[in-house]
């Protein structure tokens, strides 16, 4: 097993959460929608001009970590890279550090695929950049403790008004009677939303009687799963809703296009 090197407790990544991360859901050697990962890694650390990883070496560190662990052909595991700032000079490449490590994707996840159980969260409960797939991840780290205490398996962020924004570890899209919308306030750019919606892009604000009207969870590891009920009250899961996710997560398996062999 590849064993992490430490990081330093004076690390601008430990002492304020400097770096960024994809978590890439593995099927045996094929990365499912590895490209837009990829891209959205990068863009991010572009966005504030920081030093690039190195593509290749990401491509070969995660080839490796497969190579060092192989798995039967669909076997799901959960890749995550990592590009993080270990040392103080931010404007230098030898400050950052990529890991690439491969997981075992956590019960929990799997479980909450059968239907998740959504709490809202209180709305001081916010993301420091919330457009940014980042390693300062307080928020969503403490919002999933919340929702787990109250008895469900994911927690949704609001906006200080009451509309809903989007999942500690996953995209919110409302079904909208077979017009699915997403939220118009800020929330991270997500992959597998993107992949499931294709060209909709229409935003609004997420109210209660949305989300509770017919509305799905989307995530690397979640893939595309309704929410059954919200603050333990039962939510609708509309037929086409249903039908959406069940297809879109049997494309994630087998679709060229939304996979990339490793």
């Amino acid at each position: 097993m590849h064993e992490i090197a430490p990081v330093p407790a004076d690390s601008p990544v430990v002492e304020r959460g400097v770096g960024f991360f994809e978590t890439v859901l593995c099927l045996g050697r094929r990365a499912v929608l590895w490209e837009g990962h990829l891209a959205r890694l990068f863009g991010s650390v572009a966005e504030f001009d920081f030093p690039l990883p190195d593509r290749a070496l990401v491509e070969r560190e995660a080839a490796g970590r497969l190579d060092a662990s192989p798995a039967a052909a669909g076997e799901e595991r959960s890749l995550r890279v990592s590009w993080i700032a270990v040392a103080a000079d931010l404007e230098s490449p030898a400050s950052w550090r990529l890991d690439v490590v491969l997981r075992a994707i956590p019960d929990a996840t799997l479980r909450r695929r059968a239907g998740a159980s959504a709490i809202t969260l209180p709305a001081t409960f916010r993301r420091d950049s919330a457009t940014v797939k980042s390693t300062s991840y307080f928020a969503a780290v403490v919002g999933l403790r919340h929702a787990r205490r109250a008895g469900g398996d994911e927690g949704l962020f609001r906006e200080l008004d009451g509309s809903y924004l989007e999942g500690t570890s996953t995209a919110l899209v409302c079904w909208n009677d077979g017009n699915p919308v997403f939220s118009a306030g800020p929330i991270l750019p997500s992959v597998t939303r993107t992949a499931f919606l294709g060209a909709r892009t229409d935003r609004r604000a997420l109210t209660r009687s949305l989300v509770r009207g017919g509305s799905l969870l989307l995530g690397s590891l979640t893939i595309a799963t309704p929410i059954v009920r919200l603050d333990g009250e039962e939510c609708r899961v509309p037929e086409g809703l249903a039908k959406a996710a069940t297809e879109f997560n049997a494309r994630l398996g087998s679709d060229p296009a939304l996979g990339t062999n490793l």
